[in-house]
């Protein structure tokens, strides 16, 4: 009986020992992964977000900041600006992290970022005129000026005259008449927001389209005012 016993435990402690072992080598391989994950992204220790999360914040900021009226804007700048700033800082001290294709995204989402933040401390010391806010709802939307009348039923149409307007008018305008354009465009998109529900989806489609090539119009115009002011300096 006692040596029936002793081969008991001796069976249990065999068991004991392979399951620690077993433990040792799953946390020694976990740790391991954990490292090699360490070497690809690095990690932001106080949000927990890699570096290419911070683009992909930074890009999903850039890609619908003009979905956000001025008076939105104007409301939160400093939070605003403070949190965009975290988030550049956060890319810039962990930029080797990131890949050929993110290092060069970044390089153009920065350089419209710093171009988007002059344009908001600008109109944050010189609000536009409401008279000239009027007079720019009448030239880029026409029949559709009276914004708060637009319906589903024909907020694309709104974005189309809004849009061949600019296609035209863009090379044009100043610095200071983008500021009134992307104004107007602004409450555009704030309607679309308030009845975002009931448009079709063909029609949020071809709106996304015609967003798209005005954040690039827009874009163009700004890099080409940032140009003209170096070349004037």
């Amino acid at each position: 009986m006692n040596k029936q016993n002793k081969t008991i435990n001796w069976l249990v402690a065999i068991l004991f020992s392979t399951a620690l072992f077993a433990c040792e080598r799953t946390r020694t391989v976990e740790e391991t992964d954990a490292t090699e994950r360490d070497k690809d992204t690095t990690i932001v220790a106080t949000t927990g977000e890699t570096t290419e999360d911070k683009l992909e914040k930074l890009r999903g900021w850039m890609n619908e900041k003009a979905d956000r009226t001025d008076t939105a804007i104007r409301d939160n700048w400093p939070q605003t600006k403070e949190e965009l700033r975290r988030i550049n800082q956060d890319i810039e001290r962990n930029f080797d992290s990131l890949s050929t294709e993110s290092k060069e995204e970044y390089r153009r989402l920065k350089q419209r970022y710093e171009s988007w933040e002059a344009k908001q401390e600008h109109r944050q010391s010189q609000p536009l005129d409401p008279a000239k806010v009027k007079t720019w709802e009448e030239q880029l939307l026409r029949e559709y000026k009276d914004i708060p009348t637009i319906g589903p039923s024909n907020i694309r149409e709104a974005y189309l005259t809004f849009m061949s307007t600019v296609r035209i008018k863009k090379r044009s305008w100043t610095p200071g008449d983008w500021d009134y354009v992307d104004h107007v465009y602004g409450k555009l998109n704030e309607r679309r927001g308030q009845i975002e529900g009931q448009i079709s989806t063909a029609d949020k489609l071809k709106i996304r389209t015609l967003q798209a090539e005005y954040l690039a119009l827009e874009g163009a115009a700004d890099t080409r005012s940032m140009l003209n002011e170096v070349n004037e300096k």
